[in-house]
């Protein structure tokens, strides 16, 4: 008998030694709710399992470019390098209008302090056209020229991060720590001012404020926010530092 539109039903395993009911229209599908799982595990620290649905993902569909990304990505968090560095080669050579491919290995190669390498990926990432997260990768390319130590490359490049995305809290956040890095009290307050209206306060904005008014002679404006990082955050980083005047 035909059966128009039936799909099948087949059992995964989400990680935590139980199963549930997925349903299949195809294998290509399939194989993207697999690799779907094989993230989230790999987020969980469940790297064996998260293979095992890469591999049957590209058992199902042996050409899905998520799989193939997710693999590189998989590599590269348990360390195996070398085969890091072919996964992440073999999607530049096969897949070279994707920006994820090319933002993805920047990432990669910039822990591997391959520095110049990597602001190549970002920079060749964001001029495909049909890139959407241009934002993103100049942050990471931000963060990256940070690792390096590069902060005057760090603050062009997260410039250029909130040209295509004023509201994000990482890079205004960061932007404004490289600001009062090279003691630029103005830049960081209106980084961290802005910061405040699209995130919550936390222990990270009341010791960059303290720091600020610090800076600009304010120090009974910084001892309030203090006291009340010290208060509502006791446990945190920045209350240690500050209590040990390590600021």
């Amino acid at each position: 008998m035909l059966c128009g539109g039936c799909v099948r039903e087949n059992l995964v395993m989400d990680g935590k030694d139980s199963f549930h009911p997925v349903k299949e229209l195809d294998r290509q599908n399939a194989a993207t709710h697999r690799v779907k799982i094989a993230i989230h595990l790999l987020d969980e620290g469940q790297a064996t399992l998260a293979k095992e649905n890469l591999e049957k993902a590209l058992e199902l569909d042996p050409d899905n470019y998520d799989a193939k990304l997710a693999y590189a990505w998989y590599y590269q968090t348990v360390g195996e390098t070398e085969n890091a560095y072919k996964a992440y080669n073999s999607l530049v050579n096969s897949y070279q209008d994707m920006g994820d491919v090319f933002h993805n290995y920047g990432i990669f190669l910039c822990t591997q302090n391959k520095y110049s390498e990597a602001y190549g990926m970002f920079e060749r990432a964001v001029t495909i056209s049909k890139y959407t997260r241009v934002a993103e990768t100049y942050a990471e390319a931000g963060r990256c020229a940070y690792k390096q130590g590069d902060d005057k490359r760090a603050i062009s490049y997260l410039d250029r991060s909130l040209r295509y995305n004023s509201n994000n809290p990482y890079a205004l956040g960061f932007r404004a720590e490289l600001a009062l890095g090279v003691g630029d009290l103005k830049t960081a307050r209106d980084m961290i001012n802005r910061y405040s209206h699209f995130a919550a306060e936390n222990a990270f904005t009341l010791f960059t404020k303290l720091r600020i008014e610090e800076g600009s002679g304010n120090s009974a404006q910084a001892k309030i926010y203090g006291q009340e990082l010290v208060s509502r955050y006791p446990d945190s980083v920045e209350a240690k530092k500050y209590l040990s005047n390590n600021y």
